[in-house]
């Protein structure tokens, strides 16, 4: 696991980019050396315009996600798709700006090569999934809350990695190991058992730090170059969140992170009002058709406005494209859900392809929000989810967006329930932003919108 702008990232995702760009230069290289290459246009910019392509159509087919779980089959025809997609852009790319346009004995040698070797890597990956899985060794000390969660944490997470077992004092702590999993011992027999074991990592998760944590045994364990973690910053890592339950303020106190200086507000707001003018100018013709096919269907108010919390608590207005029906509140606030009946046709279908959100780039414009941020709620919401989720009112410490690291990793928040797990992804948000982790979000919700994800 790799830290790139405050952002983890897999190494194994920075491999597989990396495995890309070699197959998409040698595709061009080869292409130049047999002498198939156009004249018109510089190398550089041909090859940058393939390169950039191909590596979107395969982040937003969800090809960088590390699953060595896919059947072949599956990867293959995912595969075949993206690069069908990519040959189709990379051509459209050539015939709207000459500069970037490939002869036809070019583009079939690149596109081609570059296909078969993007499969054969893949198929590579895939192949080579149950060695790695096993090459990330982990010792547990303590069983607690991580006991129950780290099982499912060996396939889903960032890393794969193998529990080796468990160490805790507790008399009852055979009874709280997961099922397949072996109790090696007591805290005492941490240096032995890193002897026998060789573990690359030590994680501590101990209920209680203060009285049973072997301080020295750990110290002893860094200095023979095995890496000792927390459970909250593995956790971190492995999930893109920050676990709130029984998290110690102690831990976002002194954890390297939530750097908010001058400059990278200045960058932020700069970017976002190029993007909140560039998202106006683009979308005024969809607007128009989206105000005309709500105004048609019951001819009440175009836009919605709504009182949401913003920075620091502030109430702004929010603007939307009304997707309910005019007295659809009339009862009071409630949690959206799914099948929402209070959702009219045109309204679910604006929905599902979130182009009720269009009207907040005027909210981005004029400072109530940012691009990117955690969603705002809903003052009647606030009240009752700060008395009910530790660390709530962490997520107003920055301006909400009309995208967020939580609206990208997990579906619409409709109970308490959800907002406490998505509170986990903003505040990991909040902790390590930076214009990387701001361009992945926006990549992943070009994903969203395009496959229609986690809408209600």
């Amino acid at each position: 696991m790799l830290r790139v702008y405050r952002h983890y990232v897999s190494a194994t995702v920075i491999a597989m980019v990396a495995v890309d760009l070699t197959v998409v230069a040698l595709a061009m290289f080869s292409a130049q050396k047999l002498g198939y290459w156009s004249p018109d246009g510089a190398l550089w910019a041909k090859a940058a315009t393939v390169a950039a392509v191909t590596l979107l159509v395969l982040y937003l087919a969800d090809l960088y996600r590390v699953d060595y779980r896919i059947r072949r089959v599956e990867l293959a025809s995912r595969l075949f798709l993206a690069l069908a997609a990519a040959s189709t852009i990379v051509a459209a790319i050539g015939f709207a700006f000459p500069v970037f346009r490939l002869g036809r004995l070019t583009y079939l040698h690149v596109m081609g090569v570059t296909s078969l070797g993007l499969l054969a890597s893949r198929l590579a990956w895939v192949a080579l999934g149950p060695k790695r899985r096993l090459s990330h060794r982990v010792l547990v000390l303590g069983v607690g809350q991580a006991a129950g969660v780290l099982p499912e944490l060996q396939f889903s997470g960032t890393r794969p990695f193998t529990i080796l077992g468990f160490l805790e004092d507790a008399p009852d702590a055979a009874d709280r190991v997961p099922v397949g999993f072996e109790l090696l011992g007591k805290s005492k027999d941490l240096l032995s058992l890193a002897d026998e074991l060789k573990p690359d990592l030590v994680l501590v998760a101990l209920a209680e730090m203060r009285r049973a944590l072997p301080a020295e045994d750990l110290l002893e364990c860094r200095l023979r170059g095995i890496n000792v973690e927390e459970w909250p910053t593995f956790y971190e890592k492995q999930t893109g969140k920050i676990l709130v339950a029984n998290l110690r303020p102690s831990w976002l106190i002194f954890s390297d992170g939530f750097v908010k200086t001058d400059t990278t507000r200045m960058v932020k707001r700069v970017m976002d009002i190029g993007l909140a003018l560039v998202g106006l100018a683009l979308s005024a013709p969809i607007m128009v058709l989206v105000a005309a096919a709500i105004k048609w269907e019951d001819r009440g108010p175009i836009l919605f406005r709504q009182a949401r919390v913003g920075e620091r608590g502030r109430i702004f207005v929010l603007k939307k494209f009304r997707s309910m029906f005019v007295d659809a509140e009339r009862h009071g606030a409630v949690w959206a859900t799914n099948r929402d009946p209070r959702v009219t046709r045109v309204g679910r279908w604006i929905r599902l392809t979130r182009l009720d959100e269009l009207p907040q780039f005027w909210n981005v414009l004029v400072g109530d929000m940012s691009f990117v941020g955690p969603r705002p709620e809903r003052p009647e919401f606030v009240g009752t989810l700060q008395r009910e989720i530790p660390f709530y009112m962490g997520r107003h410490s920055v301006k909400p967006g009309i995208t967020g690291w939580a609206q990208v990793r997990h579906r619409y928040a409709a109970s308490v329930e959800d907002s406490m797990e998505k509170l986990q992804y903003d505040l990991y948000y909040i902790k390590n932003m930076s214009p990387l982790l701001d361009l992945v979000i926006l990549l992943s919700t070009l994903q969203v919108v395009l496959f229609a994800k986690g809408s209600r």
